[in-house]
């Protein structure tokens, strides 16, 4: 697994300081994994721990696991950018489009129109810029729907969801260990609970009440990071509003 999958997986445990070592690693990696811990703390102005407990967040045993990565990433040549992507992630953004514009969602609005507090938490920075996102689109509607900002409030917030309240959790791959620990919870609650993740079998559709998918996959850039097409949550937002509005119309009624 490369750094920023590992980043990807564990960016709700990430500290400011932690972020700041990983943008200047993600910045600086060929140089990085000839450093001594000491010489990256004095480049990122932070102390040597600080270091140590950022890869630990990983799951890595310490900084020598974290160097051992960065040199493997680095002897991966990329195989170079393929023109066929740009018709694959077309692809992925058709068959979400397609997936979104005619699923029956009259139950999921249904849950929705009744629920007390609508939460909606990301799992990543991608994912949590689409849940502000989310909340902006339905602000036309009189939901009240409230964004969680990273694990910390998660929690502080979890003992307070009441029946009626549902939970979105929005995820690239649905395999997230600390979204799912709390979505099992929630389940074990009685809560709703409601994802948006990539198609593929993964442990958070099984916490699920609802589960809205999107086509993705990785994209082979010619980079040394990895690279997903994740766009489609966006559109999965907007198209979420023009269906709801279609399910008023249905109904002969109007915001």
């Amino acid at each position: 697994m490369t750094l920023h999958e590992l980043i990807e997986q564990n960016y709700h445990k990430l500290s400011d300081n932690d972020l700041h070592i990983w943008q200047y690693i993600s910045a600086n990696e060929a140089a990085c994994q000839d450093m001594s811990i000491d010489d990256l703390a004095e480049a990122c102005h932070i102390s040597h721990t600080t270091i140590i407990r950022f890869a630990r967040k990983l799951g890595l045993k310490g900084f020598g696991e974290l160097k051992f990565i960065l040199r493997w990433q680095n002897q991966q040549a990329p195989a170079g950018f393929q023109p066929a992507e740009i018709e694959q992630v077309a692809q992925d953004y058709q068959q979400t489009l397609e997936y979104i514009r005619t699923v029956d969602l009259n139950d999921l609005f249904h849950v929705l129109e009744h629920a007390r507090t609508i939460y909606v938490f990301g799992s990543g920075s991608i994912q949590q810029l689409a849940a502000y996102d989310l909340r902006r689109v339905f602000f036309i509607t009189k939901w009240l729907m409230r964004t969680i900002d990273g694990s910390d409030e998660m929690l502080q917030v979890l003992p307070r969801i009441e029946e009626g309240d549902v939970i979105i959790f929005i995820s690239l791959s649905g395999n997230n260990e600390f979204i799912n620990q709390v979505a099992e919870q929630l389940k074990r609650m009685g809560r709703t609970v409601i994802s948006i993740c990539r198609i593929q079998s993964n442990r958070l559709i099984y916490f699920s009440d609802f589960n809205i998918p999107f086509f993705t996959h990785q994209v082979n850039t010619g980079l040394k990071s990895a690279y997903w097409s994740m766009r489609q949550i966006f559109l999965i937002n907007e198209f979420l509003l023009l269906r709801y509005l279609q399910y008023l119309n249905e109904q002969g009624r109007h915001l």
